[in-house]
């Protein structure tokens, strides 16, 4: 789903409906209030839902210090990792456009530069959902022999890394191992589902797989939520029948 390769995706869980970015930048100034020096806020103090954010760097703050290195690579703590961010404001920093994050830290202000809500960060084109059409075996992530009889049954839905595919192996995520979905060999120890990457070879590609219709729905994680080719040009993802924008680095 998104462009890191996890081994298993989690989604926050969320309750409230989407709204894109664009409407954040929409807000007309008179529905505005300056709370601080470049600190606004909306006057009816309505939370925004910017989108789940992953893998983008946070700067924190308490009591208006500087805490975390902001962009350390280093530093995991710095990143959003599959969050839904909502905001209720934004402020420039060094001017520099940031929004802050509501609720994203318990004990300190998280603020994330707004230029990572736009469609640059936005791109899910090099993700594609493929169907199986010939049972197979991928190969485990070390892309050893699967000791696990892993196989993928015809009619599975699977994510497709197309950045992979300049190699002769190509990562995949696989569907969820319940047989419902076409993927059988994984031990249910009866742990939250959710899809692995997995690898496979150029041939078992070509020959085994075939891209989806646009709304075939490759569902990732017990929640239900899902992909489709048409929701990943779109730039996002489906929880709890809301279509959410997602934005990486």
């Amino acid at each position: 789903m998104f462009k890191s390769n996890k081994i298993i995706k989690l989604l926050t869980a969320a309750a409230f409906a989407a709204v894109s970015i664009g409407s954040v930048n929409a807000v007309s100034q008179a529905s505005l209030v300056q709370a601080s020096a470049f600190h606004y806020l909306r006057k009816d103090h309505k939370l925004v839902t910017l989108g789940y954010g992953e893998n983008l760097p946070v700067r924190f703050y308490n009591n208006g210090k500087h805490v975390y290195a902001f962009d350390d690579p280093k530093d995991d703590s710095n990143y959003t990792d599959h969050d839904l961010l909502k905001t209720h404001g934004w402020k420039y920093i060094n001017g520099t456009k940031y929004y802050k994050i509501y609720n994203f830290d318990n004990t300190l202000s998280s603020y994330i530069a707004a230029k990572y809500f736009t469609k640059k960060y936005n791109d899910l084109s090099y993700e594609q959902i493929y169907t199986v059409t010939k049972a197979f075996s991928p190969r485990n992530g070390d892309m050893q022999a699967s000791k696990t009889n892993l196989m993928l049954h015809p009619g599975a839905a699977i994510e497709v890394d197309m950045y992979s595919k300049d190699n002769d192996i190509v990562s995949i995520g696989a569907p969820l191992d319940d047989n419902k979905h076409g993927l059988t060999g994984f031990i249910d120890d009866g742990s939250f589902h959710a899809s692995a990457w997995l690898k496979i070879t150029q041939s078992q590609f070509r020959n085994n797989c075939r891209k989806a219709a646009p709304n075939t729905k490759f569902v990732f994680n017990d929640n239900g939520d899902y992909e489709t080719n048409a929701s990943l040009a779109r730039g996002g993802i489906y929880h709890k029948g809301h279509f959410y924008k997602v934005y990486t680095r």
